[in-house]
């Protein structure tokens, strides 16, 4: 059972258990209402084959993808995993999901005004060391650019 706890934390920095909420739902929301963000789900609206989506989802879940879906939920009534929700991703400042226990640098980046949109989130994945020195999430970049906008669009579509 240890090894089990552990293991998330050793293979990809997660924390499996919550040990503090950084805000609560009214912060969050306020600092979203004071940014006066754009809807990035109007924005970046689109129509994908059914194929497509199937791509989509298969670079999000895959282990030769992003993994993403190892230790992040998309949907509003997905469970909790052990790494932030990514559900309304965009448009999100930086470590504001509830219930997830956040590293200080991610938390100085969104006191420095990061804000999740499509161009952060791709430079993220294909760096997360580089673009956030010091974060938690141990996996390595994607650098192929097409599963990155696999991910992204992905994230378009199911995360409203």
């Amino acid at each position: 059972m240890a090894v089990s706890a552990y293991l998330p934390y050793l293979i990809f920095g997660a924390y499996p258990i919550a040990k503090r909420v950084n805000l609560e739902q009214e912060q969050i929301e306020a600092i979203v209402e004071e940014l006066d963000l754009p809807n990035y789900y109007e924005l970046y609206d689109y129509e994908s084959t059914e194929a497509e989506q199937l791509l989509e989802k298969q670079a999000f879940d895959g282990w030769e993808g992003g993994k993403c879906r190892f230790c992040h939920a998309v949907r509003k009534d997905d469970r909790d995993r052990m790494a932030p929700s990514l559900y309304k991703i965009l448009g999100r400042p930086a470590a504001v999901s509830e219930n997830f226990t956040y590293s200080d640098v991610l938390i100085n980046m969104r006191e420095n005004g990061l804000v999740w949109t499509p161009e952060t989130i791709d430079a993220f994945i294909s760096d997360p060391e580089n673009f956030v020195p010091g974060n938690r999430m141990r996996v390595e970049g994607i650098k192929d650019a097409k599963t990155r906008e696999l991910i992204i669009n992905y994230l378009i579509r199911e995360s409203k």
